[in-house]
């Protein structure tokens, strides 16, 4: 603890000298007079914006009675005055502010009249950093300041309301980003990452976090219940025609290596990206600055990866876009593992474990989406996907098991291979039809999927059993071959019609079959190291499931001008047949449900809004779930499956409540998250005498969980060069079991605050801090003795300057502690990455870097594990402290930017 507060109290410190920094920032004033050019009115309530660099807000007012208006800034060097004005021609004007201006009259401004506009009534290229609307934020990125060169992860971590994990991974309002669009369209399939890591920040406009629906509720304004969280990411208008990229190289100590290009060339209506990496730092890519070091996650990952992307919408009437995207990885992973297993109030387990594996997988991704407006009437969207996967996985384990006196019941010793050849084919078809009356449409879903999956296993374990003084030894060598087959497809088919003035009555149907098989072939030997000729029938199967259902449902959604709101529900009969072919059984299930659905939204004003849902929907079982062969993997931890498996009845509800204040720039966001879960499928655990777990799912009620989160946005100026973003989540879930053919609920409390803070000074010093806190309550009604309460700590501070002759030092540093753990497993750590880096080259285009990777060689990856019987810590290898030499050129060329006019002096 005594480190994180020297680092408590350095982060305090730069606060403070950089408020005082800010203090001695001399405050200016720029006044001025707007009028009619044709009759010399002055012309009142006019917007007047003064903009930095980027588009950055300096200062904003509002013209009086008389025309006058007045703006107090301190930013200066070369800004631009504007003004926009209803019936009258924009005015832009260059300044050039110097550090000794501390009152500056423009005169007087004579706008000049032209035909009125209704949609020109905002003041050219100003823009408040957040707008609200019906489901979207939209975040305006020249307003959240960057590092020179750095991507689009760098900028999203500004943002309130949107958090990035180490591994990349974006959340928002506690739900994870699954998808990253560039100006509406999709950008090498569905892994953030390939965007947020490879296009630079400072070519974008906005960033909208978007509640996307599904093509067809987009079509039918009506939801089907298929929302996902998505990134937009809007370019700015002069960089779309031109082409820009980057290229680095970099060769460090114990021989690490890591190399990343892209290329992107825009022509408006056309787009076109490849993108290449590899290393063996654990990047998936090489970005600029900090962010391209990798060593984030678990084991050390070598990867090699390239893909290619386009977009051609030059046919207004048809839209094409694609990518192809290979990769190949090679995963070498090292850990030790403390694991209680808690059953009863006198009856647990205590398994310690130590691992080592290799992992090398090759895996082909090709995405497709194909939009063509047949007519004015009629419109089609095709989205063909296509994945291939092949992976080797082998892996070594060894483990001790003691009882609840800690007396030692079974040693164990096992090492795996698995090959897996996986061909995965989704393709959706959506036909729409309008009609002439408003409102009026029919649009048909269809979907294919098709999954074919061939395993191969080899499995040996040696277990020694302790019981009474006796001893006793188990021996597994099998071989175990599973074909693995999944298949389907589904319509839903939506009619909308306006039933009144602002009333839209929307009916569906829908069909879905999903059929599914398992041929499951277990193989002994003869006689040791021989072939493995002999065929086990006890955990050989063939096993077929069917599961299909018909889906009728009734919407209404009324449109009012500051609410909407959707009132409806959905009759859903299933159809579930299991059928054991080596037995010759069969089950048949039939059910029906109901699920109501409900949707509220009301804007308060522009940038305040309230939203309300709830939706109920069915889950069904998996195939694994339901398959009744028993999976000896883990000798100590055998899978049973249950065929009489009924599916799960799942209710959420959502509220969110978002506002921004203009004035200000103040932003709160604040919503909740309610799930409760019928029929739930949860495990039957049981603790055999000599250390085995058996576990097997089940259907069982009592689960539920609630979610909340609030953000807070507090910029200490309008030029969000010194802002504070405050987070706090609040989780409660509880999970039913059985444990010991008794009930178990798990109750786990979470609660977490961050605070972030961001400064920029001028665009040479940069500094971004954040502080994290999560507790853990997690309680257990089987065993109270166990209960268990952890606290996380996480500090991280991201610093860079620059200094004279083009060079910039920049440094990060991430401590960690965690309290409340096992036994070794409580750890504090310090991981400091710094780099210098020296700018060369005509433009600025190349880019000289010495860097080092965990500077104090402390980085170590512990975690905690809490479910339903068990509380789990590991300890996993990771990648430790490296230099780095590196080289990165920079290229970019854009077209249709227009000259300037001289600036005025000051």
């Amino acid at each position: 603890m005594k480190k994180l507060w020297q680092i408590y109290l350095l982060t305090i410190l730069a606060i403070g000298m950089a408020s005082a920094s800010r203090a001695q920032l001399r405050e200016y004033r720029l006044s001025g007079r707007l009028t009619d050019q044709s009759t010399r009115e002055a012309l009142p309530n006019a917007p007047v914006a003064l903009l930095g660099k980027d588009s950055v807000t300096a200062a904003h007012a509002v013209t009086d009675s008389l025309g006058r208006f007045t703006l107090t800034a301190t930013l200066r060097g070369p800004l631009r005055l504007v003004v926009s004005y209803m019936g009258f021609d924009p005015y832009s004007r260059h300044l050039l502010v110097s550090d000794t201006a501390s009152s500056i009259s423009v005169g007087n401004i004579a706008m000049v009249p032209k035909g009125i506009n209704l949609a020109r009534i905002d003041v050219e290229g100003y823009r408040q950093p957040i707008t609200l609307k019906e489901d979207t934020i939209e975040y305006n990125a020249g307003s959240f300041k960057t590092k020179e060169n750095a991507v689009v992860e760098e900028l999203l971590k500004k943002l309130p309301g949107i958090t990035v994990e180490r591994d990349g991974t974006i959340k928002a309002g506690g739900e994870t980003v699954k998808k990253v669009l560039v100006d509406g369209k999709p950008f090498f399939g569905n892994d953030p990452k390939m965007a947020t890591r490879n296009l630079p920040a400072d070519i974008l406009e906005k960033v909208q976090l978007i509640d996307q629906k599904s093509d067809q509720a987009q079509f039918t304004g009506i939801s089907d219940g298929q929302t996902e969280k998505v990134i937009n990411l809007t370019v700015k208008e002069n960089k779309r025609r031109g082409f820009f990229g980057r290229a680095t190289a970099g060769y460090g100590t114990d021989s690490r290596f890591s190399a990343n290009m892209n290329i992107n060339a825009f022509r408006k209506d056309k787009q076109y990206a490849f993108i290449g990496s590899g290393n063996n730092t654990n990047g998936t890519s090489l970005g600029e600055g900090m962010s391209g070091m990798g060593g984030g996650g678990s084991g050390i990952t070598r990867n090699w990866n390239g893909g290619l992307q386009f977009n051609n919408s030059t046919n207004p009437k048809f839209r094409l876009n694609g990518s192809y995207h290979v990769n190949n990885s090679q995963a070498e992973s090292e850990g030790s593992s403390d694991r209680q297993n808690i059953f009863s109030k006198d009856s647990s387990s205590y398994v310690f474990g130590g691992n080592n594996g290799l992992n090398t997988a090759m895996a082909h991704n090709v995405n497709m989406r194909i939009e063509s407006d047949i007519d004015s009437f009629y419109s089609l969207i095709l989205t063909p996907n296509l994945t291939f996967n092949n992976s080797e996985n082998q892996s070594q384990r060894l483990s001790t098991t003691l009882d609840n006196d800690r007396d030692t019941v079974n040693t164990n010793r096992s090492t795996t291979f698995t090959e897996t050849k996986t061909p995965i084919i989704n393709t959706g078809a959506l036909f729409r039809r309008k009609f002439r009356k408003k409102g009026r449409t029919l649009s048909a879903n269809f979907n294919l999927a098709y999954n074919n999956s061939d395993v191969t296993t080899f499995n040996e374990a040696y277990t020694r059993f302790s019981d009474n003084m006796q001893t006793r030894l188990d021996t597994i060598d099998q071989k175990v071959q599973a074909e693995n087959m999944s298949r389907n497809y589904g319509v839903r088919i939506s009619y909308t019609e306006p039933v009144f003035r602002d009333r839209y009555l929307e009916i569906n149907y829908g069909y879905n079959n999903s059929f599914s098989s398992s041929d499951r072939y277990t193989w002994d030997r003869s006689k040791p190291g021989g072939e493995y000729d002999i065929l086990n029938d006890s955990l050989t199967n063939h096993f077929n499931n069917l599961n299909a259902y018909h889906q009728a449902g009734l919407n209404l959604r009324t449109e009012k001008l500051k609410y909407n709101y959707t009132l409806g529900f959905n009759l859903q009969q299933n159809f579930l047949e299991s059928r054991n072919l080596t037995k010759g059984e069969t089950i048949e299930q039939r059910t029906t449900n109901i699920s109501p659905t409900a949707q509220f939204a009301y804007n308060f004003s522009q940038n305040k809004r309230l939203k309300m849902s709830y939706r109920g929907n069915t889950q069904q079982p998996s195939m694994e779930q339901l398959q009744p062969v028993p999976d000896l993997t883990n000798r100590l931890l055998i899978r049973l499956g249950n065929p009489d498996l009924k599916p799960s009845f799942n209710n959420m509800l959502n509220i969110t409540y978002n506002t921004f204040n203009k004035d200000n720039y103040r932003s709160f966001f604040v919503g909740m998250t309610g799930m409760m879960h019928l029929n739930k499928i949860v495990n039957s655990n049981t603790l055999r005498p000599d250390g085995v777990q058996i576990v097997q799912p089940v259907n069982l009620n009592g689960n539920y969980s609630l979610n909340a989160f609030a953000v807070t946005g507090l910029p200490l100026d309008k030029s969000q060069k010194l802002a504070f973003n405050f987070t706090t989540e609040v989780g409660y879930r509880r999970d039913p079991s059985y444990v010991n053919d008794k009930k178990n609920f798990t109750n786990n409390l979470t609660v977490g605050q961050t605070v972030n803070f961001n400064l920029s000074v001028k665009d040479k010093f940069f500094l971004g801090t954040e502080a994290r806190v999560n507790y853990n309550d997690a309680r257990f009604s089987a065993n109270p003795q166990n209960n268990a309460k952890y606290f996380n700590y996480d500090l991280n501070l991201d610093a860079s300057i620059q200094l004279p002759w083009d060079v910039v030092v920049a440094s990060q540093v991430h401590y960690t502690a965690t309290t409340g753990r096992g036994e070794g497993y409580n750890q504090q750590f310090t991981r400091i990455n710094s780099s210098v880096a020296k700018t060369f080259l005509p433009k600025r285009q190349g880019i000289l870097r010495f860097q080092v990777y965990d500077l104090l060689n402390q980085n170590v990856s512990v975690n905690r594990t809490v479910a339903d019987n068990y509380i789990e810590d590991t300890r996993n290898m990771v990648l430790r402290r490296y230099y780095m030499l590196s080289f990165t050129w920079i290229f970019n060329r854009f077209g249709g930017q227009n000259g300037n006019q001289p600036p005025m002096r000051f």
